[in-house]
């Protein structure tokens, strides 16, 4: 049943952006800097604009991606050099070296 909701959804919103695009097909003139612009319509205008921000955000994410990871293979070693002290803790005999008072 979900599955069906969430393909009517997508093929709601793939026609809400056709319709968009039907509207926006007038010529938008975009300029670089000082020069004389390009015109090209308004839908590939939205388009390239929807892949620029993506990417810009892609781009972003990848700070916060790699800093996750060098913090991840930290914890990973603390955590493997803590396992290792835990398993020599408990295969050492107890000895006479070990002595109890009356309190404990």
């Amino acid at each position: 049943m979900f599955r069906v909701i969430r393909v009517l959804l997508l093929l709601a919103i793939l026609a809400g952006t056709f319709l968009l695009f039907d509207k926006n097909s007038e010529s938008i003139t975009i300029y670089f800097f000082r020069d004389n612009g390009y015109d090209i319509p308004g839908y590939l205008a939205f388009i390239g604009f929807i892949m620029i921000g993506v990417i810009i955000g892609y781009i972003i994410s990848l700070k916060s991606v790699f800093s996750y990871r060098s913090e991840i293979s930290k914890l990973v070693k603390s955590n493997k050099e803590i396992s290792e002290e835990l398993d020599g803790l408990r295969n050492v005999a107890v000895g006479e070296e070990f002595s109890f008072s009356d309190k404990e």
